[in-house]
């Protein structure tokens, strides 16, 4: 049997049904402007610390770049012995403080969310030279031996401060990891449409069970190493290694054995034309003053 509702009764359950509605949606306005106001307040501190960053780097990128520029004019005159040493000694000391303060920024720039990529034409072969010569201190002090093999035929099309980070980081891990007077091996190629740098080195093993944690920020595998003869380091290296090579669309790995290891990375070389409309998306135009060998489209 039908229940019959009375006119009146039917209003009323409109009427309370649209106060209802008219709650809720005043429910849902006031929730909006709490979002709103809060998302202000995230886009305002993100600010906030992203001009912090920026002042903390020129803070001390400034006048450690002025002190490695004053050292390197000092490395040109002749001095006594003891002179010599000191101005070594100074030299190598800024050059580890300049590398570990790049690993602590670029670290923090990762964090923030801040490591968009500037395209332009690399010149790998300096790009070598020069990672090479900041750790030359650590290679004479070791005897080691670096052997370079760099065949390329085309133009690599890359972020050149980002492969400056990524291959200081592994080199000087090889470097570190090696014991005295073995040979780091260089080997670059292209193979498809990827870039393939290998480096290999002779030293400590990297067993099998670390090899989820060894790219993990502050994870160090090495405490028993028999090849490393310095102070440990932060523990950032291989952390932002990883972050910059999968932002470049790239994968890194490695294999170990008692006789080498070799870490791996591949990176998607970048086509020109491609590289011009992501710089023209990004309104990129600045290009780092740092390296010579890099060309502006």
């Amino acid at each position: 049997m039908t229940e019959t509702i009375s006119d009146k009764a039917l209003l009323e359950e409109i009427e309370r049904r649209f106060e209802q509605k008219n709650t809720m949606l005043e429910e849902l306005e006031f929730t909006t402007k709490k979002l709103y106001d809060l998302n202000e307040k995230l886009k305002e501190t993100d600010s906030v610390k992203g001009e912090f960053l920026s002042l903390i780097k020129n803070v001390f990128n400034n006048p450690v770049s002025s002190l490695l520029n004053l050292s390197s004019m000092m490395q040109k005159n002749e001095d006594s012995p003891k002179t010599e040493k000191i101005k070594s000694f100074l030299n190598t000391e800024l050059l580890k403080l300049n590398f570990q303060l790049t690993n602590i920024f670029m670290a923090a720039e990762i964090e923030a969310g801040e490591i968009g990529s500037y395209f332009s034409e690399v010149d790998l072969e300096k790009l070598f030279e020069e990672v090479i010569s900041s750790f030359t201190y650590l290679i004479e002090e070791k005897s080691l031996v670096i052997e370079s093999h760099i065949a390329l035929q085309e133009v690599v099309i890359s972020d050149t401060k980002k492969l400056h980070c990524i291959l200081s980081n592994i080199i000087s891990n090889a470097c570190e990891y090696s014991f005295r007077g073995k040979k780091i091996t260089i080997n670059v190629d292209i193979k498809g449409k990827n870039l393939v740098i290998d480096i290999t080195n002779t030293g400590d093993m990297i067993l099998k069970e670390y090899k989820k944690e060894v790219f993990n920020r502050f994870k160090k595998v090495d405490k028993k190493s028999k090849a490393r003869e310095s102070v440990e380091g932060l523990g950032l290296g291989l952390s932002v290694v990883n972050a910059l090579v999968d932002s470049l669309d790239g994968e890194i790995d490695y294999e170990s054995s008692e006789e080498k290891t070799t870490f791996t990375v591949v990176l998607k070389l970048q086509e020109k034309n491609v590289a011009e409309a992501l710089l023209g998306e990004g309104g990129n135009e600045f290009m780092f003053d740092d390296f010579d060998d890099m060309k502006e489209f």
